[in-house]
This record gives structure tokens, C-alpha cells and sequence, in this order.
């Protein structure tokens, strides 16, 4: 644990200040009419609005927003990062290894990655590749067999020359909120899929949800402090929501914490709050007077 310690302490010294510095077109005529608003709630669920991009950009311009600041918010999307800050932080997440794959219009060959030889030599299929900057499982393949990488390799390429190659945890998924820094009723995905993927997330009727977890409490304890842990330690502010995987052994691993996760009426954030009888109105009510009473802090 003293390791872990001094690791944050050294990630917590690098410069994450997220790009851009200088910004331009859509990005800055919106910043200007932003002006004249006491508070931007940012509602951008994955992409520019949540990987850093706009916050700086409201940070630059002296504009308050809900959610967390552009350090944490790109720390977040970063997937290879964000894993190293659990290990550091002793939140169990899945073996993984980062690789940057080769630019040009050629088929990435998982066979020219020495590290990724390697792992697959300690680690057994099936795995899981997914872009290291995207969310919503946007660009993810679950690989069954070493014939189905060079495709897996090919689609994460699409959005992005980094990409994460991490064991597949089989199991429940679970996701837990943070609201400041209150875990809420831990949600349940049952997608119909076998991964909660985009259509499942996204197309009535494809996932069910189960508020709160029918969990043992050592176990529910024990997730919600992880995420309130990776909530703390990634400086995040306002509120998040930390997905995990539950494997059949009862051994819980992190996937990632999303800082700006979906926030329609019927999102998992607004449906662990109602379990606790904060509706949805009160809950955007709750956010904005968070982000007001942080108006102005550094």
C-alpha cells in the first residue's frame, strides 16, 4: 500500500492540463455566448464534452460548469491511466496492457506486438480490445480465439492509434454513482447481450436494470467505497459513475469512471438517485447548487 501511495503522489504531480489551449470554430463561438450565463450544465456524455476538451475550454473563458474539472475529466477517458490510478489506489481492475498500433491504411498485425505476445501468454482468451479514449463500448470486441484480434485491433484503430487490450471478467455488471462524494444504491445490468454494449444501453428493452443490486452488504460496501475512492483520487467533483464487473467468485473489478455519465430521466445515475428517493428534477437541482457553491474555487 505505501507503493500505491507514492505512485498517486507522483501521478499527482504530471501536468494534465487537457487540450486545446487555443480553440476555434463551433468550440469558440459557443464559448462566447456561454458569457453571458451564470453556469453551464454540461450534459456531454463521452466524447469532447467529457475528455477534457470543453471544460478547458470553459476554464480558459472563467465560465462555472456542473461536473468535474478538464484534469480529472481527461484523466478519466483515458483508460490506460485511469487503470494505473486504481492499482495505485489498491481498486482491484483487470489485467491489461496499453499499445499504440501502427498508423496507414494496413490491417494492424497482433502478431508484431511483443507485449501483447507476452500477455496473451500469461492471460487466457477471452479478452476484451477497446479504443483507450472512447466510452459506451464504442469500439470494443470481446475476443474469443487469436484468429479474431487483427479485427478487434482493426475497429479500436478507428477511434484512435491507442488501445487496450484487457482480460475478460465474466460475470455481473454493476455500476455505482457518486453524488459529491455519497455512493448511491449500486444498479445492476442485465443486458441481453452478452456485454452491455451499445444497443444495450442505448435500444428500449435490451437491458434490465435491478436498483438497488441484489448484493451481500460486504460486497456492496466494498464497491461503493472503490468508487468512492476513484472518485476522490481523480479529484472528481459534482458527481460520477464507476462501472464494474462481479465475477461468479464474488471479486469485484473496476472498468472505468465516467464523468460525465448519461443523465435523461431514465439513465442509471437519475435511477440509483430515485432508489433513494431523489427524483430527477431534484437531482439536476441538487448538481446545480454543487456546482454553484464550487463557483469560483480553483
Amino acid at each position: 500500500m505505501e507503493s500505491g501511495r507514492r505512485v498517486l503522489e507522483t501521478l499527482h504531480t504530471l501536468d494534465y492540463e487537457a487540450a486545446p489551449v487555443v480553440y476555434e470554430g463551433e468550440l469558440a463561438a459557443t464559448v462566447e455566448v456561454l458569457q453571458g450565463f451564470d453556469l453551464v450544465f454540461n450534459a456531454l456524455h463521452g466524447g469532447e464534452g467529457e475528455d477534457g476538451t470543453v471544460q478547458a475550454a470553459l476554464d480558459k473563458a472563467g465560465i462555472s460548469y456542473t461536473g468535474s474539472r478538464h484534469q480529472a475529466s481527461r484523466l478519466a477517458m483515458d483508460k490506460h491511466t485511469s487503470k494505473e490510478w486504481m492499482v495505485a489506489a489498491g481498486i482491484p481492475t483487470a489485467p491489461w496492457i496499453s499499445l499504440t498500433l501502427a498508423e496507414g491504411p494496413s490491417v494492424p498485425r497482433s502478431n508484431s506486438y511483443p507485449e501483447l505476445i507476452k500477455f496473451l501468454e500469461e492471460y487466457s482468451f477471452p479478452v476484451v480490445v477497446k479504443p483507450n479514449h472512447e466510452g459506451s463500448t464504442v469500439g470494443l470486441s470481446i475476443v474469443e480465439a487469436p484468429t479474431e484480434l487483427d479485427e478487434a485491433l482493426l475497429l479500436a484503430r478507428e477511434f484512435g492509434p491507442r488501445a487496450l487490450v484487457e482480460t475478460y471478467i465474466p460475470g455481473r455488471e454493476l455500476t455505482a454513482a457518486i453524488l459529491r462524494q455519497r455512493p448511491l444504491p449500486i444498479v445492476e445490468i442485465v443486458p441481453r447481450h452478452r456485454s452491455y454494449d451499445y444497443e444495450c444501453k442505448y435500444t428500449d428493452g435490451m437491458s434490465t436494470y435491478i436498483v438497488p443490486a441484489d448484493l451481500p452488504l460486504d460486497i456492496t460496501v466494498a464497491v461503493q467505497d472503490a468508487a468512492r475512492r476513484l472518485y476522490e483520487n481523480l479529484d472528481c467533483r459534482h458527481y460520477a459513475r464507476v462501472d464494474f464487473r462481479l465475477n461468479p467468485d464474488g471479486q469485484f473489478f473496476c472498468l472505468e469512471l465516467n464523468t460525465l455519465p448519461g443523465m435523461t430521466s431514465h439513465s442509471l445515475v437519475p435511477m440509483a438517485a430515485k432508489a433513494v428517493g431523489i427524483s430527477f428534477t431534484e437531482l439536476i437541482d441538487r448538481i446545480v447548487k454543487l456546482a454553484f457553491t464550487d463557483k469560483g474555487s480553483p
